[in-house]
């Protein structure tokens, strides 16, 4: 059993070190929501890849992030949830931010610009530190790091004019159900004394798989204003 682990490991590595370029090609996750608590389906989300661009003269990654509640799911915990984020290629940290937020009867939009320390969000302006991400393209992002199980790695991360650092641990391999098959997989959570937490609002957890020798992420928890919706992976377009 130990051989096992440590060859499915070598391989999650392998992997995520031979993904630099995968943003370079267009690619869609599509998710089917579920209110984590009851399991009970509220609607569709989707994680995409999109062209490549030049913001600035820096060269980034545009990642989008959509959640939509059906009819059903609106009469629970409505959402219509756009977010756009484009990422620094070669640090993969944010350089832009397109936020637009509809929880309940709650409406948020904001445009974030980072540039070295200084962020600005819908004109006002705030201190980053160095090195800074978002936490949605995170979901992406998080595989690209060799975290070791029972290990932890901190981030900074900055949200709609908000920063702070939180705390990432590999919480260990399991099998997990996927439209593609049972993989064998791995996730990343949110820590808080070496303990996993979904504390604040976007916080999130995530399980990767590997399909077509791509660490995809295929189950998704996060932390709303009230309670938890978990992502499941439903389908894949390239």
């Amino acid at each position: 059993m130990k051989l096992i682990i440590i060859l499915v490991l070598s391989s999650f590595t392998l992997m995520a070190n031979s993904q630099n370029n995968r943003f370079d090609s267009k690619v869609k996750y599509e998710y089917n929501v579920y209110l984590e608590v009851l399991n009970l389906k509220l609607g569709e989300a989707s994680l995409s890849v999109k062209a490549p661009g030049n913001i600035d003269g820096i060269n980034v990654y545009h990642l989008n992030f959509n959640v939509r509640t059906t009819k059903l799911g609106d009469t629970i915990y409505k959402i219509r949830n756009k977010i756009d984020v484009w990422v620094n290629q070669e640090t993969l940290n944010v350089v832009k931010q397109n936020k637009n937020i509809r929880e309940l009867r709650k409406k948020k939009n904001s445009e974030t610009i980072i540039r070295n320390q200084k962020g600005i969000t819908n004109g006002k302006e705030f201190i980053v530190k160095d090195n800074v991400f978002d936490p949605y393209s995170l979901i992406l992002i998080l595989s690209e790091f060799d975290i070791p199980i029972n290990q932890s790695k901190e981030f900074n991360i900055v949200d709609a004019g908000k920063s702070r650092i939180i705390e990432i641990k590999n919480l260990g391999t399991q099998t997990i159900k996927t439209p593609y098959g049972n993989k064998q997989g791995y996730t990343l959570s949110p820590v808080k004394n070496g303990q996993p937490v979904l504390k604040n609002k976007g916080d999130m957890e995530v399980s990767y798989v590997p399909i077509n020798d791509t660490l995809v992420p295929a189950k998704i928890l996060i932390k709303l204003g009230s309670g938890v919706i978990e992502l499941r992976l439903k389908k894949i377009r390239e």
